[in-house]
């Protein structure tokens, strides 16, 4: 159970009324960590828009980010991540292999050399910040300066969101339990 409440609809307030009106509108789920976010009402909008912003309006190759994001879910431990994005990752082209083989990431033979540079880089970002400059020289060796930007964008927005995921223990909805690993 959350450590917060989920705002209902008719309760929310301020700047968080407003976007859930219009997620309505458009037929969206009001996900439970929209719901504890909006708890902060008027943070909610922007929170979204830089998500929303790197998902769906990035350089960065969505195959790309989508295994970044199911890495930084994996080194954080967010549950709640890895249900929500593994269905954003096989609509990005992600195989069901490197589903399976992200833990072995460094010896599974599904990743390609970009790819593992991307998840190397990553790794570092996500658990120590930094990244030592042969693990930069890697990634920047595959991508542009804007790609490189992006990932690093994505490895703080949704390391913030895994923070955010775990530390407040929001719940997984239900049709999402199916796409955590046995």
């Amino acid at each position: 159970m959350a450590r917060v409440g989920y705002v209902a609809t008719v309760e929310a307030q301020g700047d968080a009324r407003n976007v859930f009106a219009k997620m309505e509108e458009r037929g969206s789920d009001i996900l439970n960590l929209h719901r504890a976010v909006a708890n902060s009402p008027n943070v909610l909008r922007n929170f979204m828009r830089l998500g929303n912003s790197l998902l769906l309006h990035g350089l960065l190759p969505p195959v790309l980010r989508e295994l970044a994001i199911l890495r930084i879910a994996q080194l954080t431990g967010a549950s709640y991540e890895w249900a929500h994005h593994v269905p954003i990752a096989r609509q990005a082209g992600v195989r069901e292999e490197q589903v399976a083989d992200l833990k072995s990431w460094q010896t599974s033979q599904q990743f390609d050399e970009r790819e593992r540079a991307v998840l190397r880089y990553t790794g570092a970002v996500t658990s120590s910040v930094a990244a030592p400059q042969e693990v930069f020289e890697e990634v920047r060796s595959h991508l542009s300066d804007g790609e490189v930007v992006e990932l690093t964008l994505v490895a703080g927005y949704w390391g913030m969101v895994a923070r955010l995921l775990v530390a407040l223990e929001i719940d997984i909805e239900p049709p999402f339990l199916r796409y955590l690993p046995a």
